[in-house]
């Protein structure tokens, strides 16, 4: 990148906070910083002159020849002759350690992606939040793929926010993910919620088992002797701990687990419901009832059912889990083990407040699930 193409980002992203507390210097290199812990600018990138940001920010050029020794101090940038700087790259360590010493009142919010699912989660995240004086920062992580968690730690930390909050970490697999959220919870508090149980980092646990234990039996109860399971991704924690839920209810009515009515969807997605429903409607014995392992699956099986002339839920019924806020409004409305998001919420704040003071690292839990009975299962 040129001088002239990195003046060219200065004047699309850096923003001076001119009333702002933090000293104009520092705001700049906070600014570089974060460009550079994102990939924006690569090791061996030239800043522009210190000169030209100046004239470009307005300031004087004093005050971003401070920004440009804080990062040279911080190991970011060398120096060289002209005033001139090249980036030397990001550590992590480095700029947690010179940042340790004073709060941001940021916080790091993780989820796998957007959507409505999330939006009580995230509701109660930010009112909690704002009780406590703290930004939350909320990051999008592609179902947690390990560049993208990477590059969100290593902006957060640039940041210096006081901790971090992961919402539904599914897979402790992941060699590389998993090992760059442990290299991350060296720096800061992390809370994992509702998450696969790891060495590191707190963690708000779920009842999933109790849950899909609850959820099968209702179906059970209802009569239905074939009851399917559409489960999470293979590989995904609660697919794991669902899975084994309902292979406690089955056991406790003395049916036998047929493992041909044991589907995992390929993603969390309509679709993916769709077509493992439609899988399990091509058995030679389909099932009578259809126990998802997240709305959105059910959401899928219910529009393959309806497409195929099949009724929910006399010819099959359906139950969810997790509850989306506008499962009730499916036809029929969607039956669901629902998740106490406020609270687990709420508790993500608490417990992060008390990593931040006290470091200890905690387990909280189970939060128990909770049926939502409605139409979809044979309920009225």
């Amino acid at each position: 990148m040129s001088g002239a193409e990195a003046n060219d980002l200065l004047a699309l992203r850096l923003g001076i906070d001119r009333a702002g507390r933090t000293p104009i210097a520092t705001q700049i290199a906070e600014q570089l910083t974060s460009r550079i812990a994102s990939g924006v600018l690569e090791a061996g990138n030239r800043l522009p002159a210190t000169k030209e940001v100046a004239e470009h920010l307005e300031v004087n050029v004093h005050t971003v020849r401070a920004a440009y020794a804080q990062l040279a101090a911080d190991d970011v940038i060398t120096m060289q002759r002209g005033s001139r700087a090249v980036v030397l790259g990001y550590d992590a360590n480095t700029a947690r350690s010179s940042r340790a010493s004073a709060p941001t009142f940021m916080i790091g919010v993780m989820v796998p992606h957007f959507s409505d699912y999330y939006a009580e989660f995230l509701q109660a995240i930010a009112q909690s939040a704002e009780v406590e004086g703290w930004l939350p920062v909320i990051c999008q992580t592609r179902q947690y793929e390990t560049g993208t968690v990477a590059r969100y730690l290593d902006q957060m930390v640039s940041r210096g926010v006081d901790g971090v909050i992961a919402l539904h970490y599914e897979t402790p697999d992941d060699i590389e993910t998993t090992a760059v959220l442990a290299a991350a919870a060296e720096l800061l508090p992390l809370v994992f919620v509702d998450s696969a149980p790891l060495d590191f980092g707190s963690r708000i646990a779920v009842d999933r088992v109790a849950g899909s234990l609850e959820a099968t039996k209702h179906l059970l109860r209802h009569g239905h002797q074939r009851v399917a399971f559409i489960s999470t991704p293979t590989g995904w924690s609660s697919g794991i701990e669902l899975r084994d839920g309902y292979a406690r209810a089955l056991d406790e009515a003395g049916i036998k687990l047929d493992s041909d009515l044991v589907i995992a969807a390929s993603d969390m997605s309509l679709d993916a419901g769709a077509k493992a429903a439609a899988d399990l409607m091509l058995l030679n014995e389909p099932p009578d009832a259809v126990f998802c392992a997240g709305d959105i699956l059910a959401l899928g099986a219910l529009r393959h059912l309806r497409d195929i002339q099949l009724r929910v839920p006399d010819d099959v019924a359906i139950m969810g889990y997790g509850e989306l806020p506008f499962s009730s409004l499916a036809g029929p409305p969607l039956s669901s083990s629902r998740l106490p998001a406020r609270e687990l919420g709420e508790l993500a704040v608490a417990t992060l407040r008390d990593a931040i003071d006290d470091g200890e690292r905690k387990e909280i839990g189970p939060i128990q699930t909770s049926l939502t009975i409605r139409r979809s299962c044979g309920s009225r």
